[in-house]
C-alpha cells in the first residue's frame, strides 16, 4: 500500500506503535546516509556525520545489528561514518561487507563495468560546460548531480543521460533528489539487499524485525520489501507516494528517534 508522505503518522508522536509492531523481536536497523544520517548538501564530499549521530550509532551497535546502505561507493560511506562495528553497503546494496567478514557475491559482469567506464567518460565530456553539473563515477554506478545546475540547463543534463543510456543495453536509469544514475541493468536494489542481509545474518521474521530509515526514491524498494513485517521510516519527502510506515521531518529528528530507540532497547536488555 502506498500513501502520500503527509499522511504518514509522525514517528516521534507515535513511538509506542513501534514497540507494538516489534512485538518482542530484535531489530535489524538499516539506514540510508545522505538525507538520513547526514543532511543533503550541495557538495556530496561535505556531507559529514555529526558527533552526536556517530555517538548514538556506536551505542546502538552494541545492542543490535546496524547497517548503512547508500548509493555511494561502499568505501566512501564507510569512510564517512567511520565505525568498524557497522555493516556497510554501497551502490544501493551491490557492494556489501560487515564486521562478521561476509561479502556479497559479485553480481556485475566485466562487460557492464566497461560500459559504466565508457558512459562516465562520455558524460564527463558532454557535460563539462554545464556549470554546477558533477559526473561522479562510482564502482557500480555513475551519478550525475544537477542540484547546482541552473534550471534552464537541467533538461540538457537529463537528455545527455538518457541518450547515453540508449547506447548501453546493460545499463538502466536510477533517480533520486536532483540526481540521475546509470546503474547495472540487473534485478538488484535496496530491498533485495535487505533480504540478503537477513539470510547472511541468519535472521528470521519470527525473531528479527527490519527497520529501514531513508529519504529518497531509491529507499522505496526497501520500504516495499519490509512493509508486511517491518517498519519503514521516511525522512522528509521525495515527492512520490511511499510504502513507508512512519515519517520523520529531517536528520535531526532521525537522531532524536535513534536516541529514544536506544533508551527503549536498553530497557529491554
Amino acid at each position: 500500500m502506498l500513501r502520500d508522505a503527509e499522511d504518514l503518522p509522525h514517528l516521534l508522536s507515535h513511538f509506542e506503535q513501534v514497540q507494538e509492531i516489534m512485538a518482542g523481536r530484535k531489530p535489524l536497523l538499516i539506514l540510508d546516509y545522505d538525507g538520513t544520517l547526514s543532511p543533503i548538501v550541495p557538495d556530496p564530499d561535505k556531507a559529514v556525520l555529526s558527533a552526536q549521530m556517530k555517538d548514538v550509532l556506536v551505542s546502538l551497535a552494541k545492542l543490535v545489528s546496524v547497517a548503512v546502505i547508500s548509493g555511494r561507493d561502499r568505501a566512501d560511506v564507510e569512510q564517512k561514518v567511520g565505525l568498524k562495528q557497522l555493516i556497510y553497503a554501497g551502490s544501493h546494496g551491490l557492494d556489501m561487507a560487515g564486521p562478521e567478514g561476509f561479502e556479497i557475491p559479485e553480481k556485475v559482469s566485466g562487460e557492464t563495468l566497461a560500459s559504466l567506464k565508457t558512459a562516465a567518460e562520455n558524460l564527463s565530456k558532454q557535460l563539462e560546460t554545464v556549470k554546477g553539473c558533477m559526473v561522479e563515477s562510482k564502482k557500480y554506478a555513475i551519478a550525475v548531480h544537477f542540484r547546482n545546475v541552473a534550471e534552464e540547463e537541467v533538461d540538457q543534463v537529463k537528455n545527455a543521460v538518457l541518450k547515453e543510456l540508449d547506447r548501453h543495453d546493460n545499463l538502466k536509469k536510477g533517480t533520486g533528489k536532483k540526481i540521475l544514475e546509470l546503474k547495472p541493468a540487473i534485478d538488484w536494489h535496496k530491498g533485495r539487499a535487505v533480504n540478503w542481509l537477513f539470510e547472511v545474518l541468519d535472521f528470521t521474521k519470527e525473531n528479527t524485525i527490519p527497520i529501514f530509515i531513508g529519504d529518497d526514491i531509491t529507499d522505496e524498494d526497501a520500504f516495499a520489501s519490509i512493509q508486511a513485517e517491518g517498519i519503514g521510516i521516511l525522512v522528509g519527502t521525495h515527492g512520490e507516494p511511499t510504502a513507508a510506515t512512519f515519517a520523520l521531518k529531517d536528520t535531526e529528528e532521525v537522531r532524536v528517534f535513534l536516541e529514544k530507540f536506544y533508551d527503549y532497547l536498553l530497557q529491554q536488555e
